[in-house]
């Protein structure tokens, strides 16, 4: 009897506790709060449509279309961005109403409808929302290339469907718009615009399960008589009916980027007849069967249900851009068709993803991270160049470095072999010696001059990476040579390595460093980071960095002050998020840093900070996401980091090593062996105690990617107190491309950049003990070259070369800066009568300042002081100022421009401030020797869009603070 009732209790909880579903624990509104910037709408997983409300439309928070605190809802339209920090898309609106319609040239034709989440309801491949305002419940569900859509309408003899083609996410430039009805069910059209990316083509074919009452096509808010064929830039069909209560309409959206025959084709192929359920279970199975390929047990439910959401947000992108016909619309413009079997892929964020969305799909998805390389080398075939981040059928070229050649390499070296591999070896160098982004001067000079080229060392950072991913594909392709040249540019990152401050800072033409330098303050010379957040960023060669630092203690201290340090960030760049001290999980730059504890033999570190952060940066609320998704890398390295897995190093084959956070998970891998991945209570225990995989001791910090596809059973001892005895030796670190110990490169104290009369020159080394040599003539030092024992004089221009040396350590690399006196610029004038400025107004897209030169002057004039306040528009102008500038005494001055989006200052015939194209309130700084008097000057802006700001401020050198430049230092020619 007491066996009998506890056997009814015991099945009484398990039917309590029963573990959800992979695809009953994701919550697509998670991450659609804060700057999340994802999308609650249907998809199926990488599919061409994702079909989703659009909640608002042209700031920073519409990345993809929808915002948690919004209460209106426009639409739904089929084309949205998972995570971005750009807008774009928003395609084929459509938007169900009985209400009245307000027709006119400018503006929505309708209302937006109200919603509350309440009335909300989300799920892989399905949303529903209702709406009060005219009792209309919309449902939607997707197939890889249409959207289908379910509207269930009250009584009305006015029920109507408006389909606009006009709108979009941003203020993008229509070309050409085209609607025409093909049959009492069935409309199609076309739709050419620019926005992120230009000349973004779109087509489709609308079929609706119920034969129009009426149907009338607008153009620019007018109603038109042709229903055949109608073009123009602001168009929008309405379909009309009169509904029953309850009844239901539905409406399948076949989506082409090639044509309307396509879209077409498309349609009849993924859908059989209206069956909305039908379309909404197969969606769903599409999930289900995607979401199974990662299988955790255990944990809470809230991290599960984070992990299985993060997964699928790992699989809502890229996207595919081949029709069903293996066609597709390159990015020359062309119509291609692929092989039978292949897919072409868009949407990728490479300057995100390569770091773990990749190399996670290395593990679980051979098929697509081959139809993606081989998508990567067709845009090369028809660009010249590697994708930096393509969209659509076009190439945004948004942020920095080559990724490609990460995710190229890091495939290739992990056996994964579908491309071919010598044309995507040439597609990597073409593209590494591109001119884009300052690398022609990294090319020739090991180096990006910052006060020329703006993100000039987060540039030569990743290039400096990215190189030595080069290096690999050619070592394991045979080419000797490229190797070698390939492994001499990835140490270039030591050429902006400051040892007086341990960070890398921005570097003048001349070799001196970028002043003044604030390690919080997001300039110029980093891309949406300060200098704490790329002060590590050497992934390939985190043993070299280290002895750049000055040795283990050093970079430890540097990597606990990162996690630590608790000075504000001064920026208005919103990407900096989920701070941790200076550590900002928000932004990729960063996911790699938690890690690097285990190259310095303290891996107990890296899983206290792993497990902070899997805690405190993910959430099942809406906000959950702590900063942009970014096309699935935020996701990604919560799984990875959750399964005790973490590629620091794409490219190396190397996982570094961390206590996962569930007791068990399988991975279901490409080559169809399964690895399980085990933690005794991992709740309980954040630290390894020691590590088994197939029962064999895994006595390093790091598993390679060749033992885990053996597949099997990686097993973690965990405990709650620290082991410092597990992975702590040299051998058990992940590798690194350098070895050894090795003196960190010298520096100079003091700035050597305009001195007068003489200067003080102090030398230092981070290495202690080492002995510093150099030489004055520009030729490289070597052990007999002079020593340097204390400060010594410089009184003219030279080339300061210095190398330091210590017995058992490899010598420094070479450090060289150019010593420059001051040679003061005559004045122009000695005296004026008329005090400001005068203007020129332009109005046009605009890139950079020199754009401004081939545009036609809208207004010219007169001011008081430098002012963008006359400007007659938000966005889309420039304006040049011009006049003369008093200074007060011989001196070397030193001015800033801040500006959003570009400036630059003349003085005279040289160009001081150089601030082009920054895209953020960012400043840049220079200095030049100016005699008493009046010298011409220069400023010229230009306003691209989201943000006004022109402020320009200058200061003695040796000062500490900056003045506004006032009206009374301005004058005009008499």
């Amino acid at each position: 009897m007491h066996t009998k009732f506890s056997l009814i209790i015991l099945f009484i909880a398990l039917i309590g506790c029963k573990q959800q579903t992979p695809i009953e624990s994701v919550d697509p509104f998670i991450g659609t709060d804060f700057h999340g910037h994802t999308y609650p709408g249907a998809t199926t997983p990488f599919g061409a449509v994702q079909l989703s409300p659009d909640t608002r439309r042209g700031n920073w928070d519409a990345c993809s279309g929808y915002h948690y605190s919004d209460s209106l809802i426009y639409g739904f339209s089929h084309t949205h961005l998972s995570g971005t920090g750009a807008i774009d898309l928003g395609d084929i609106l459509i938007h169900p109403t009985t209400l009245p319609l307000n027709l006119k040239a400018k503006g929505y034709i309708f209302s937006p409808h109200t919603f509350s989440h309440q009335e909300e309801e989300a799920s892989p491949g399905y949303y529903r929302v209702s709406f009060a305002d005219d009792a209309i419940t919309a449902e939607l569900t997707a197939t890889p290339h249409v959207g289908v859509h379910r509207y269930t309408f009250p009584e009305s003899s006015d029920a109507k469907l408006v389909v606009d083609l006009h709108h979009s996410l941003d203020n993008e430039a229509i070309e050409h718009l085209e609607l025409k009805q093909l049959s009492e069910s069935e409309i199609a059209g076309a739709r050419v615009s620019t926005g992120w990316t230009p000349k973004q083509h779109i087509y489709f074919v609308a079929r609706f399960s119920k034969p129009f009452k009426s149907l009338h096509f607008v153009s620019d808010g007018k109603l038109t008589d042709s229903l055949t064929h109608l073009e123009g830039d602001n168009l929008q069909a309405i379909v009309n009916y009169e509904t029953q209560a309850g009844e239901v309409i539905e409406v399948e959206l076949g989506t082409s980027l090639v044509s309307i025959e396509n879209a077409l084709e498309n349609l009849n192929a993924e859908t059989d007849g209206f069956d909305f359920d039908g379309k909404k279970l197969k969606a769903e199975k599409s999930w289900a069967d995607a979401l199974s390929v990662v299988q955790v047990k255990g944990g809470t439910e809230e991290q599960q249900q984070v992990f299985y959401t993060a997964l699928y947000h790992a699989m809502v992108v890229p996207n595919v851009t081949s029709d069903v016909n293996g066609q597709y619309r390159t990015h020359d413009g062309m119509i291609k068709s692929l092989p039978q079997g292949q897919k072409m892929y868009s949407t990728l964020s490479l300057w995100d993803t390569f770091r773990t969305w990749h190399p996670l799909m290395t593990l679980i998805n051979e098929e697509l991270t081959e139809d993606i390389i081989r998508s990567m080398l067709a845009m090369y075939e028809e660009t010249g160049e590697l994708p930096i981040w393509p969209l659509s059928s076009g190439e945004t070229g948004t942020m920095i470095g080559y990724h490609s050649v990460s995710v190229i390499a890091d495939a290739y070296l992990k056996g994964i072999r579908g491309f071919d591999a010598e044309k995507a070896f040439e597609a990597m160098k073409v593209s590494s010696n591109s001119s884009r982004k300052g690398g022609k001067y990294y090319v020739q000079n090991g180096f990006i001059p910052a006060n020329i080229k703006k993100e000039s060392v987060s540039c030569l950072l990743e290039y400096a990476y990215d190189d030595w991913c080069i290096a690999q594909m050619a070592k394991a392709l045979g080419h000797e040579a490229d190797y070698q040249e390939y492994m001499r540019r990835a140490k270039s990152y030591v050429n902006v390595f400051d040892g007086s401050t341990g960070f890398f800072r921005g570097k003048r033409e001349d070799g001196n460093w970028e002043n003044p330098f604030n390690p919080f303050e997001a300039g110029r010379a980093y891309t949406e980071a300060n200098a704490w957040q790329y002060r590590f960023a050497v992934p390939h060669d985190v043993n070299g960095l280290i002895q750049q630092m000055g040795g283990n203690e050093l970079f430890s201290k540097a990597l606990n002050d990162l996690f630590s340090e608790s000075g504000d960030v001064l920026t208005d760049i919103p990407d900096i998020t989920g701070l941790i001290g200076q550590y900002a999980h928000g932004n990729e730059p960063s996911h790699h840093m938690a890690y690097l504890y285990c190259y310095i033999g303290q891996p107990w570190k890296t899983q206290e900070m792993v497990r902070q952060i899997l805690q405190e940066m993910y959430s099942t609320q809406p906000d959950g996401i702590v900063g942009n998704e970014d096309c699935g890398q935020m996701s990604a390295w919560y799984l990875m980091s959750s399964l005790g897995l973490y590629p620091v190093t794409p490219g190396s084959g190397e996982y570094v090593l961390t206590a996962p956070l569930f007791p068990e998970a399988s991975i279901q891998l490409h080559n169809g062996k399964a690895l399980q991945i085990k933690a005794n209570d991992p709740k309980k225990n954040i630290y390894i105690k020691s590590v088994k995989f197939n029962g064999q001791a895994v006595d390093k910090t790091f598993i390679t990617h060749e033992i885990l596809m053996q597949g099997g059973v990686l097993e973690f001892d965990l405990d709650s107190q620290p082991n410092k005895n597990w992975g702590v030796k040299t051998e058990e670190r992940p590798s690194s491309m350098s070895a050894g110990q090795q003196v960190s490169v010298p520096y100079v104290k003091n700035d050597l950049h305009y001195f007068i009369d003489e200067i003080n020159c102090e030398l230092g080394c981070r290495t202690a003990g080492a002995e510093i040599r150099y030489t004055l003539d520009g030729s490289e030092p070597n052990e007999s070259s002079t020593k340097y024992e204390k400060p010594f004089k410089i009184d003219r221009d030279m080339k300061l070369t210095a190398r330091a040396f210590k017995a058992g350590y490899k010598p420094s690399p070479v450090f060289s800066v150019q010593a420059v006196k001051a040679v003061f610029r005559k004045a122009d004038r000695q005296s004026a009568n008329h005090q400001g400025v005068t203007f020129k107004y332009y109005e046009g897209e605009f890139s950079t300042v020199d754009d401004l030169a081939s545009a036609p002057v809208v207004k010219k004039g007169f001011l008081d002081k430098v002012s963008i306040q006359i400007a007659e528009r938000e966005d889309d102008f420039g304006l040049e100022f011009n006049g003369y500038i008093a200074i007060p005494e011989d001196g070397v001055y030193e001015f800033y421009t801040e500006s959003d989006d570009g400036s630059t200052l003349k003085i005279g015939d040289a160009t001081v401030v150089y601030n082009d194209g920054s895209h953020a309130a960012i400043r840049a700084t220079g200095r030049i020797p100016l005699k008493e008097g009046l010298h011409r000057f220069q400023l010229r802006y230009f306003e691209d869009y989201e943000g006004q700001k022109l402020d320009w401020g200058w200061k003695k050198a040796g000062e500490e603070k900056w003045q506004a430049i006032s009206k009374e230092s301005l004058y005009v020619r008499n």
